[in-house]
């Protein structure tokens, strides 16, 4: 009886496909949307600030580090399109 319960409670095996291809996709497309409004957010904030007042936090380790991670999101917009790819074909051979 113990066994049975342990056996109901573990996790069960994750196996990829259109489900979870999808489900991927949507959980990236939410983080680079989010990444693109948090982005227009800071440019306005920053022009509302004003260039004298800005220019401290653009010029620190934070700024920085938001900078270097924007580069890499927009750079991974192409392996975005890929997966968008892979998912429209693994579409079509379970259509």
């Amino acid at each position: 009886m113990e066994d049975e319960k342990v056996q109901a409670e573990a996790p069960t095996e994750l196996e990829w496909g259109i489900e979870s291809a999808e489900l991927a996709y949507g959980v990236i497309a939410r983080y680079v949307d989010h990444v693109q409004i948090s982005g227009m957010v800071i440019a306005l904030l920053a022009s509302a600030l004003g260039e004298e007042r800005i220019k401290p936090l653009t010029q620190s380790e934070y700024w920085q580090a938001y900078m270097a991670g924007r580069r890499s999101i927009l750079d991974a917009r192409e392996e975005v399109d890929q997966l968008t790819r892979m998912i429209e074909r693994m579409r079509g051979r379970e259509s």
